[in-house]
């Protein structure tokens, strides 16, 4: 009884350092504008809230590098019932365990089923512990990990091009998620998962050519939830925005 005494009282003894040292940072918490990259609320369910809160100077750089903290608000009881500082284990823990509960979206349409996340798909589980394996630190990986959140709910396409049970892709050049990339000259090949090494299609977001002025050039893609019909949009400095329309007959 002694030892869980003096246990308790060294672990309240630490949380009030820990409130101490952060107590400015509490203070100068904010929650910033939000854009379509830069969401800092979201449902959780019917009662909850996750908020984003963090510096001025971490609203308006990396959000990856500056202080932030997330936290659950019961708006029925108006309470906060957990905050957690980024990175946090406990709260990693939570994503990677139940990271479909962070797309509070609805999954009666048959075509929501195809969306994978390492807590339904084992490609996607494997991808996920392979980056966690190669980085270098285990906490710079929770944190960038977490800032992607709270999450645009309608940011992922449920098209079944992008189940990973049937097919493999290189994320890097696409993925599920609705945001700009690095465009490429090269065609986007979709590989049968069932048959290894087996071509199924590829997207050819525009005139094979060098890009010999040097000028950034990005991607964007927006897939029909059913039908195999894409739409790339492709935005170069300086240049119009050109708009390919894709059909798999």
């Amino acid at each position: 009884m002694k030892l869980k005494c003096e246990f308790f009282s060294q672990r309240v003894q630490h949380l009030k350092k820990k409130f101490y040292y952060h107590f400015q940072d509490y203070l100068d918490l904010m929650m910033s504008k939000v854009t379509h990259f830069n969401q800092q609320v979201q449902f959780l369910d019917r009662q909850h809230l996750l908020l984003k809160f963090g510096s001025v100077d971490g609203g308006v750089r990396m959000a990856d590098h500056h202080l932030a903290f997330f936290a659950v608000y019961n708006m029925e009881t108006t309470e906060i019932v957990a905050f957690y500082q980024n990175p946090s284990e406990e709260l990693y823990s939570l994503f990677e365990r139940f990271y479909d509960y962070f797309h509070a979206k609805s999954r009666e349409p048959l075509h929501a089923n195809f969306i994978s996340s390492h807590s339904n798909n084992i490609y996607a589980l494997e991808h996920l512990q392979i980056m966690k394996s190669k980085a270098s630190s285990l906490s710079q990986y929770m944190k960038k990990m977490l800032s992607s959140l709270p999450y645009t709910c309608q940011s992922q396409s449920p098209s079944p091009y992008f189940d990973l049970s049937l097919f493999r892709y290189d994320e890097k050049l696409i993925s599920a998620t609705d945001r700009h990339r690095h465009s490429t000259d090269h065609p986007l090949k979709f590989i049968s998962r069932r048959q290894p090494n087996v071509l199924k299609f590829k997207i050819k977001t525009g005139v094979d050519s060098i890009n010999a002025d040097g000028r950034a050039k990005r991607s964007s893609f927006l897939f029909h939830p059913y039908l195999p019909l894409v739409l790339s949009i492709q935005q170069t400095y300086m240049q119009p925005t050109v708009v390919n329309i894709h059909v798999r007959l």
